[in-house]
């Protein structure tokens, strides 16, 4: 079983994709209600109530319920995009501190399919091990696959951000979290067979690594494909 099969790489194929969730169709039919009716009563951080009075008055309903992650509540809520069809207005808001902090995405967000339909048929495949020197970041690569006998399209535009961890003793992703993020391609069409080399965006504070051999993973963000482990060596500078 490759890592393309595994939990991670799936999701639910009867969910949709909006923004960066993948939500039930059900959950955008009907009228919804006001945004005021949903949040009243929390106490709020805004960056300025211009980021309010300028969305829908009507329409929106609870798409991400803060229930879902106790620890660090976050509701997120959607409403039709008022000039665009099948597109939508998104407000989150992230409990922080004492008040609910909102931000919004004004859209139009388009409604797409899920993560997991979009990369059928694609792998993430380690060329070979991957080697650096201590103290440097490396230039790690990954290849692309497209292990179906069809075509496989980029329809919705999706990119070539592709980031990496190295795992640690317990298998998790070691880093500090703190993923920068560039304005990558979209990734090409990719005929049966073909295959295309990834940039690897290490989150791992990999400069302060000893030399040895680690463990690493990928993950093309925008499809939330994931690789099998790969091997990083990371060796000592040649001394003259």
């Amino acid at each position: 079983m490759t890592r393309s099969d595994s939990e991670e790489n799936r999701s639910d194929p009867g969910l949709v994709q909006l923004g960066s969730l993948e939500v039930d169709p059900a959950t955008l039919e009907g009228p919804g209600s006001s945004l005021w009716d949903l949040i009243s009563g929390r106490k709020l951080t805004l960056r300025s109530p211009d980021d309010l009075l300028d969305l829908p008055r009507q329409g929106w309903r609870p798409i991400f319920p803060s229930w879902e992650f106790i620890d660090n509540p976050r509701d997120v809520f959607a409403a039709p995009h008022p000039h665009q069809r099948n597109a939508w207005v998104l407000v989150f808001l992230h409990w922080i501190g004492e008040a609910w902090t909102v931000s919004t995405d004004p859209g139009p967000v388009p409604v797409r399919r899920p993560c997991a339909a979009r990369r059928a048929g694609l792998e993430l495949r380690w060329p070979a091990e991957q080697t650096a020197t201590v103290g440097t970041q490396p230039n790690v690569s990954i290849d692309l696959l497209n292990t179906a006998d069809h075509l496989w399209m980029n329809d919705v535009g999706d990119h070539m951000t592709v980031h990496g961890w190295v795992l640690g003793p317990d298998g998790e992703r070691t880093g500090t979290g703190v993923l920068f993020f560039t304005h990558a391609p979209p990734l090409p069409d990719l005929a049966p067979g073909d295959r295309m080399s990834l940039q690897v965006n290490l989150a791992s504070d990999i400069e302060d690594f000893a030399a040895g051999r680690y463990r690493v993973v990928a993950e093309l963000l925008d499809l939330q494909l994931q690789s099998p482990p790969g091997t990083l060596v990371l060796m000592e500078p040649d001394i003259p």
